[in-house]
């Protein structure tokens, strides 16, 4: 299996009428920035979102099992030496592919993993606002019939350019293989594009860059590279509105184009229009409509 190579990886996705991360602190209210009147999503939301995909829709072998009840590292690990007698702590450790991917700690047997893959924090790229609506239940309290009533925390529109990270030294240690970084990618595209919650319904994946490097070096903070130049970006409600300005990003490839060695680029219908500019970037590009 051939080790995970050096990359970049530039995720852009939209939320619509959703609460894309709540924050558990704040009554699970949209993660959002006051200053800049910007909504966030963190990394362990992504994660989360690929975990479930790989194990739910891919069958593949979890160690942060979202989908039973919460578990400390130990007992999982040791529950998954149960089910692997004939192999050492660390192949038991490391036969899980979010481990791989993303490091992991089993305390009491001493393995802690620094994982190939990192997501930074993510903003959306327009301004926005969280909103506090009120609903009502369909079954009234103790078999009552008045309604309950609840409330909804959400985001109108959002446009999200997450910034990832594919480190070659921490993959050789980790194990992690290039059929390891495809599944995942497929995973944060298709996990993303099926999420089912009352809450996390109602987002797309619209793009999804990698930049495959020929040794260890890296542009750096893709997400700050796309832009949008859209005046009034607060008033933003669906993609079709956005006028996405990516030049910067493709200039920097250009600029950099001896150290790649090409980009793969993840798209569908609403950003056909910008898969003709990867092709003219001076390294190959391979083009996935999905």
């Amino acid at each position: 299996m051939k080790t995970a190579q050096q990359s970049e990886l530039l995720f852009l996705w939209d939320a619509r009428m959703t609460n894309p991360n709540g924050d558990m602190l704040n009554d699970n209210a949209p993660r959002y920035d006051d200053v800049d009147r910007r909504a966030i999503v963190s990394d362990v939301r992504v994660k989360r979102t690929i975990r479930d995909d790989l194990q739910k829709r891919k069958g593949e072998t979890i160690y942060v099992n979202n989908a039973e009840e919460v578990q400390s590292a130990e007992t999982r690990f040791n529950e998954l030496k149960e089910q692997l007698k004939d192999k050492d702590d660390k192949e038991v450790f490391l036969s899980c592919i979010d481990n791989r991917l993303f490091g992991g700690v089993a305390p009491k047997s001493n393995i802690q993993v620094i994982g190939a893959v990192q997501f930074a924090w993510s903003k959306t790229l327009n301004e926005t606002e969280p909103v506090l609506s009120q609903g009502t239940g369909a079954f009234g309290k103790d078999g009552s019939s008045q309604k309950t009533f609840r409330m909804d925390n959400y985001i109108p529109y959002g446009l999200f350019a997450m910034y990832g990270t594919i480190n070659q030294l921490n993959a050789k240690n980790s194990h992690a293989t290039e059929d390891d970084i495809e599944k995942m990618l497929d995973s944060l595209w298709m996990g993303t594009k099926l999420l089912n919650t009352r809450s996390k319904t109602g987002q797309k994946p619209r793009l999804l860059v990698r930049i495959i490097y020929k040794d260890n070096y890296m542009i750096g903070l893709l997400d700050e590279l796309v832009k949008l130049k859209n005046k009034d970006t607060d008033q933003l409600r669906r993609f079709e509105d956005c006028d996405l300005d990516i030049y910067p990003l493709l200039e920097a490839i250009k600029q950099m184009s001896d150290k790649v060695e090409k980009v793969v680029v993840w798209y569908d219908d609403s950003t056909t229009h910008l898969t003709t500019l990867f092709k003219e970037i001076g390294v190959e590009a391979v083009i996935k409509k999905v």
